[in-house]
């Protein structure tokens, strides 16, 4: 009898034993792959972070490319409304120095990257919320430029010789650009020390 139960006793603590083992097993394997994906996650978060410094310094560059265009532009096309007489291509070009509404191209993929990947997800909540705005507003003004482009540019704009309607319809676009242009490299220099740039 004391054999029976030193035996059962025996075997209760080997079950016991192995129980643990299992447990500790399964836990420290729950540990290494929360750890992995933690790793992971910090690493999709660095890459994006790397990705939206670049392409944000690039946006930056191509806003501040055209200010100085986009300014004198302005200020022609209003010397050239004030003025009398006819306004023939001629002259308008004359007058403003104009060579195109040059438009800004934002790129966009680190954006798209990131949002494909989920990668915003692991960025501080208020880093996140800066980015996104920034890209709202990228994505807000390059539907304002493509909308004035495709009303403005159709086949009939050069049909007549006068241009005082394109050069008044240039001149509410422009107005709207130069603010918004500054707007944005405020944007720009708040966000990019964020990211850990300077900008």
């Amino acid at each position: 009898m004391r054999l029976q139960t030193f035996l059962r006793g025996r075997s209760v603590l080997r079950w016991l034993a192995e129980l643990a083992l299992v447990s500790a097993g399964v836990f420290l394997a729950l540990l290494a792959d929360q750890w992995r994906e933690s790793r992971e996650h910090r690493q999709l978060a660095a890459d994006a972070l790397r990705n939206f410094a670049e392409e944000m310094r690039v946006n930056r560059k191509a806003v501040a490319d055209v200010r100085a265009y986009h300014e004198r532009l302005a200020r022609g096309v209003g010397e050239f409304l004030a003025a009398e007489g006819p306004r023939p291509m001629e002259r308008f070009q004359a007058a403003t120095g104009f060579r195109g509404v040059q438009p800004v191209m934002f790129e966009h993929t680190a954006w798209d990257l990131a949002l494909a990947t989920q990668a915003l997800a692991y960025l501080p909540q208020d880093l996140a919320y800066s980015i996104s705005r920034i890209y709202t507003r990228q994505q807000t003004f390059q539907t304002y430029e493509n909308s004035f482009a495709q009303g403005m540019f159709g086949p009939l704009t050069f049909q007549h010789d006068d241009t005082g309607a394109l050069a008044r319809s240039m001149q509410v676009y422009l107005t709207d650009v130069n603010i918004q242009e500054p707007g944005l490299l405020q944007a720009y220099d708040a966000v990019l020390p964020m990211v850990g740039v300077a900008p």
